[in-house]
């Protein structure tokens, strides 16, 4: 057998035929696909059941983190008793503020800034909310005042015992 110039030995590897490169990127792209599916859909890491924040002089900020595999196609936003925050608080005293997205995991965060903390603030349920093309996940939290200053989340699950979750 004649090798082209330049070889000196048979096919080996990648360049043993169209068959091995052809399963290579099949099994490639199936490990894609498969690793795809494990974050399927959203889903907020942060804040979680009894996280303590602290409060900053008379205002407090709490971080909603999410995960999500769609970069631009996703939301993340608070509610107030079912409602959003700017008609919640049309006078701006809790307003919400975006951290984008971040690079690590696919993360995207929404913070809920309270300038100032009233008692009617800790009679009210706040809704962390992430969306995106492959579903939703939502988060409800009351506000729990400790003895040194600081502010407990409590999560607030619904009748049948958990978060919603839809798809």
């Amino acid at each position: 057998m004649r090798l082209p110039a330049g070889r000196t030995e048979g096919r080996t590897g990648l360049g043993a035929g169209p068959g091995v490169l052809g399963c290579f990127l099949f099994t490639l792209l199936l490990s894609c696909s498969l690793i795809d599916l494990t974050i399927a859909s959203p889903k907020i890491l942060h804040p979680k059941d009894n996280t303590v924040i602290t409060k900053e002089g008379e205002g407090l900020n709490i971080q909603c983190r999410a995960r999500t595999k769609y970069q631009r196609f996703h939301n993340i936003y608070w509610l107030v008793n079912n409602t959003f925050v700017e008609d919640a608080y049309p006078d701006g005293r809790v307003s919400e503020r975006s951290g984008g997205l971040l690079a690590v995991h696919m993360t995207v965060e929404q913070a809920l800034n309270f300038t100032l903390m009233e008692p009617e603030d800790f009679r009210t349920t706040f809704t962390c909310v992430v969306q995106d093309p492959s579903g939703s996940d939502m988060k409800n939290f009351i506000l729990s005042p400790e003895d040194n200053g600081c502010i407990r989340l409590i999560e607030v699950k619904d009748r049948r015992g958990t978060n919603q979750k839809r798809r």
